[in-house]
């Protein structure tokens, strides 16, 4: 059983990466867009080029938003299908957590003779909690950057407010349903709609352990 929900977990991150991999490139390219258009608000129409440079912009942002949305549809169906599993994980993180706080102080209290340890098993013991403890925190960070660059769209979206109005109304159109789109739809992690993935939640998950 704990090798099944490992394997899921690990499939379940690494799912995680890949998105944020992508998510890295839609913000590379939102940026660009961002810039482009930013120039041309402050530059005096031309009828066809113009145009034609604002469609050309109105349909690179499409794309970026039709991707955004396959990445949020797979990061919910991932949720809804590892919920099990991740509650398993965090309450194992949790559990396992407090125990080896108890532990700890009980070594540093009485010694590990007198919990009929040897000094080899605890050597052992401390290599396995570091390396469980760093992945534990790598998965975490992960998935707290993947919601760091989710909002950093949202914040390249609202420099739309600086732009001179003389944009294509194609392209203005673009960026409306774009925004429409993140209200809509925002990026949420959580684990069977009890948990969600935050880094207020993830500071309060440790204050309860302390």
């Amino acid at each position: 059983m704990s090798a099944i929900v490992n394997l899921a977990i690990t499939e379940h991150y690494l799912a995680i990466l890949f998105v944020r991999a992508y998510y890295n490139l839609l913000n590379r390219e939102l940026r660009q867009v961002m810039e482009e258009c930013k120039k041309l608000s402050n530059l005096p129409q031309r009828r066809g080029a113009f145009m034609t440079r604002c469609c050309d912009l109105a349909d690179q942002l499409d794309d970026i938003a039709q991707l955004q949305s396959e990445l949020i549809s797979m990061v919910t169906h991932l949720s809804k299908a590892l919920g099990i599993q991740g509650l398993m994980v965090y309450g194992g993180y949790y559990i396992f957590s407090i125990a080896t706080v108890y532990l700890s102080y009980s070594i540093f209290k009485t010694g590990y003779d007198n919990l009929d340890m040897s000094l080899a098993s605890m050597i052992m013991a401390c290599i396995w909690g570091f390396f469980y403890y760093i992945d534990a925190f790598l998965n975490l960070f992960i998935t707290l950057n993947l919601l760091d660059d989710h909002k950093e769209i949202k914040r390249l979206l609202g420099e739309r407010t600086v732009f001179a109005s003389r944009l294509d109304i194609r392209l203005e159109e673009s960026f409306e349903k774009m925004e429409l789109q993140l209200i809509r739809n925002p990026l949420k992690i959580d684990i069977l709609k009890t948990y969600f993935i935050t880094r207020e939640t993830s500071t309060a998950m440790l204050g309860s352990v302390t």
